[in-house]
């Protein structure tokens, strides 16, 4: 592949995966007002406990095998040794996952009064451990798709799972009226389906090769990262447990609800990574690749703050419109929700570092820093400050994750990146959402929802023109690559600095 094409190639598969990654996440927007209307506060805070408890569970008890899957593929010597880091992943991950999820089945009164302090929720804590299983395989079928750049299939896929669940949820949750149990019920399904389609897709291309000592290669990598992933899912989940011991369990479903808005930037966030993981290994023995990981991480943060500023700015008029009157109070919160959001997905970024010089360990010991920042956070100001409160402490955390993980990792691989295009994107995003929430606010609904485009638009076209500067001063052939409107505007800026 060219020089040339490769970026075009890199920004058509990662369309693709945005639009898949849309299609997967959208579905919790799509039953959001239905949701808000069939089960209360507090039953939708129950599904966020189900979540949390699973992202507690799955690096305790299971052994998911994903995060090695990139490095060790890309190291194998023949297709054989690929096959079998595939298929160890697989195996591995299914046998572990299959017997915890199979202990916690028999225990689920046990975990129902520790989560809800009574055995109300029993069964839908039985089914949705099942994605203890489920969901690990899916992900190794999808990290497949990704390793082959078969972004077409990931579409396909993710399209295909979007309609089945949302149908399931309509039929479950509406029709039969059947509260959590039918949320819980539909998202297993799904899973389980999707990740049985997906192996069975690895097996017709992939005949199954299993090799001990890769795989033993591979949990020499992993086992810290299990622990690193049980800090970074209780950082992600914990807040629900600590509303509802200083608070109520009704705010822990307005803050579900409003990181249902914030979290909305892993959509922008997820399809470049989806590519750029598994691909960064290769990228970074190249020539030039210094820059590769300087452009992208310029023009993703770009995307990131321009998608941050739009739901900070409309998550108020959209919740009003898609929830009942009960979980309003959520969108003051998303802001600040969003700008930690944010934080937190550039710092994986700066992961690499610690993934390709095999410093697995350094990684987790930044989760654990991250968790205790986090936790001393919500003890002191969730009782003060409620769901405000919860919102602030993880805004700082993911800060203060943000410095720290930056400052380790550049010792493994440093990219030089230059942080003043980010801090440009801050100021441009929180002065529009000032102007457009609280300097601008506007009775009438239809010009008030006119003025905040109104501000958007001149909030993206400021964050575009510090990127395509910054980016510029990076590798002025990278603008060549980028698509029409923004590849113009380039040449235009390049050509007006030429005759200055």
């Amino acid at each position: 592949m060219t020089s040339e094409r490769r970026p075009r190639s890199f920004i058509r598969h990662t369309a693709t995966y945005a639009i898949g990654n849309f299609a997967r996440r959208i579905v919790g927007f799509a039953m959001l007002p239905i949701y808000t209307r069939f089960l209360t506060p507090a039953e939708y805070g129950v599904v966020g406990l189900l979540t949390f408890a699973l992202a507690l569970f799955e690096p305790i008890f299971g052994a998911r095998m994903g995060w090695a899957i990139p490095k060790f593929y890309f190291d194998a010597i023949d297709e054989r040794e690929k096959r079998a880091v595939i298929w160890g992943a697989l195996g591995l991950t299914g046998a572990v996952s299959a017997a915890s999820m199979c202990v916690l089945i028999a225990l689920r009164g046990v975990g129902s009064h520790i989560l809800f302090g009574d055995n109300r929720y029993a069964l839908a804590f039985g089914v949705f451990v099942v994605n203890l299983l489920s969901q690990p395989i899916e992900g190794t079928g999808w990290t497949y798709l990704r390793l082959h750049e078969r972004s077409g299939l990931f579409l396909v896929f993710s399209v295909v799972k979007l309609a089945f669940q949302v149908a399931l949820n309509l039929y479950l949750v509406v029709y039969l009226r059947e509260g959590v149990l039918g949320v819980v019920v539909s998202g297993v399904v799904t899973s389980v389906l999707m990740s049985v389609w997906l192996t069975l897709y690895v097996a017709v291309r992939e005949a199954p090769v299993f090799d001990w000592r890769i795989s033993r290669r591979m949990l020499q990598f992993c086992w810290p990262l299990w622990l690193s992933s049980l800090a970074g899912l209780y950082i992600g989940s914990s807040g629900a447990v600590y509303l509802r011991m200083f608070d109520t369990l009704s705010d822990v479903g307005r803050l579900e609800v409003a990181l249902k808005f914030a979290t909305v930037v892993g959509v922008f966030w997820g399809p470049f990574f989806q590519h750029w993981e598994p691909m960064s290994f290769k990228y970074h023995k190249e020539d030039g690749g210094e820059r590769k990981f300087q452009v992208a991480f310029i023009a993703m943060a770009a995307v990131l703050f321009v998608a941050g500023s739009g739901i900070s700015i409309f998550a108020g008029p959209v919740i009003r419109l898609m929830t009942t009157k009960a979980f309003y109070t959520a969108a003051r919160v998303v802001p600040i929700l969003a700008l930690g959001a944010i934080l937190n997905v550039l710092k994986s970024f700066f992961n690499f570092g610690f993934f390709v010089s095999g410093r697995t360990k350094v990684h987790t010991l930044c989760q654990y820093l991250t968790a205790a920042v986090i936790t001393i956070g919500y003890v002191l100001l969730i009782p003060r400050l409620g769901l405000m409160g919860a919102a602030v402490a993880q805004c700082l955390a993911f800060a203060a994750s943000f410095v720290y993980v930056y400052g380790f990792s550049r010792r493994y691989y440093d990219p030089k990146i230059n942080f003043m295009p980010m801090a440009g994107y801050m100021l441009t995003g929180v002065v529009a959402y000032v102007c457009a929430d609280l300097v601008l606010r506007i009775a009438n609904p239809v010009l008030d929802l006119i003025v905040k485009s109104f501000v958007l638009i001149l909030a993206t076209g400021g964050i575009t023109f510090v990127g395509l500067r910054a980016i510029k001063a990076v590798d002025p052939l990278a603008v060549e690559s980028l698509p029409w409107p923004l590849n113009r505007l380039g040449n235009l800026q390049l050509g007006r600095q030429l005759e200055s």
